[in-house]
């Protein structure tokens, strides 16, 4: 039934200065035309400011510290202690985890000497070669400075030789070992607390052992390539550098200028990741996608380390509590709210980005059009 009352073309048109002249029925009142109304106040806007100058400082300072301390920060360190259901995804980002390559041996050459048992290392002897060929073409170097490499050379091959050689049985003992270790492993594990217990143990103690002789054999190559160095004059040290020995297993699968190993590249793109991330989000410039890539980042540490009941070992009680929810996914929850709102453009230069991009942009796109409206 008509009641006289004039019907709204639409609800909204109309100012304080000039008063609608109908009367909203309770549906239009109820269900407005436009359904994003939701505002927040100026404080949420600070504190939400805030909290992304918060989150980017705690990520720029990260990456700021491991490149003032890059000898103290190693990816691949984190990744090998690696623990829960993701773990062998992070593994396989370690090249040659558990050594088994990089310590293989063969019998030396000298016919002698291999029937007496002695063995060497192939992997660690071609890049010991591939090292010193390298050197000596990059340096144009005197018949008495290619005779004295030679020498220094067949010191450290030798020494090569003497240290697989007495370290053969325990290496062959080692990975015996490891063998039963994985077969264990394959065949399963039950969940009592005492056995998660001995299987991490196991596996710490393995690795522990493997990296202790890699790490004599890395010292080893140093020392020869110090060695060969040593050998140039003043004037051919000011134009070349300290030859750094690089395994097969090591190695980068495309080669990359700067970056010689594949844990280098790990820890540059974690450094310089973190540093961009953080220093995106101060400045509010790409804030939405540097708050992805933190995101992101922080799904890779929760992978690493879940702060699951049945985890073993869990988190040390130093660093407190946490059921399922810890400090880092806290953070994440933070960074992705973060993520889905224009802070960058509060206070950041994502606002001139917006204004002077973003909006042409939109103007010619009617789906972005539309999104916005």
């Amino acid at each position: 039934m008509y009641s006289g009352i004039p019907r709204c073309p639409h609800p909204y048109l109309h100012t304080v200065f000039d008063p609608p002249t109908c009367i909203l029925h309770d549906s239009e009142r109820r269900f407005p035309l436009n359904g994003k109304k939701y505002q927040i106040g100026l404080l949420a806007v600070v504190l939400l400011v805030a909290l992304r100058l918060t989150i980017g400082w705690h990520f720029f300072y990260e990456g700021v510290w491991k490149i003032a301390n890059a000898d103290k920060f190693s990816a691949g360190e984190f990744l090998t202690i690696s623990k829960g259901p993701f773990a062998p995804l992070f593994y396989a980002m370690v090249s040659d985890l558990d050594g088994r390559v990089r310590l293989a041996m063969e019998p030396v050459k000298d016919e002698k000497k291999a029937k007496e048992g002695w063995v060497t290392s192939p992997v660690y002897l071609a890049a010991w070669t591939e090292t010193k060929d390298r050197f000596v073409k990059q340096n144009r170097l005197s018949e008495e400075q290619l005779k004295a490499i030679d020498e220094t050379f067949k010191q450290y091959e030798v020494s090569l030789e003497e240290f697989m050689t007495d370290n053969k049985e325990d290496i062959d003992a080692h990975f015996g070992a490891l063998d039963r270790y994985l077969a264990r492993r394959k065949s399963g594990v039950n969940n009592a607390a005492h056995e998660k217990k001995r299987i991490w143990d196991e596996q710490m103690k393995l690795r522990g052992e493997a990296d202790g002789w890699l790490a004599d054999l890395d010292a080893m190559g140093d020392e020869m390539s110090m060695a060969m160095f040593s050998v140039l004059d003043d004037e051919q040290k000011s134009r070349a550098k300290v030859p750094q020995v690089v395994t097969a297993p090591e190695k980068l699968p495309v080669p990359i200028p700067f970056v010689k190993t594949q844990a280098q590249f790990l820890d540059l793109a974690v450094t310089y990741g973190l540093t961009a991330i953080g220093l995106c989000m101060l400045l509010g410039f790409c804030n939405r996608l540097a708050c992805l890539g933190g995101g992101a980042f922080l799904i890779s540490v929760l992978m690493t380390q879940p702060p699951w009941p049945t985890i073993y070992p869990p988190a040390p009680e130093v660093v407190g509590h946490a059921l399922i929810v810890d400090k880092n996914f806290v953070e994440m929850v933070a960074i992705f709210m973060l993520a889905a709102l224009p802070v960058g453009r509060w206070a950041g230069l994502d606002h001139f980005l917006y204004h002077w991009i973003g909006r042409p942009i939109e103007a010619r796109i009617p789906f972005l059009r539309k999104l916005n409206d």
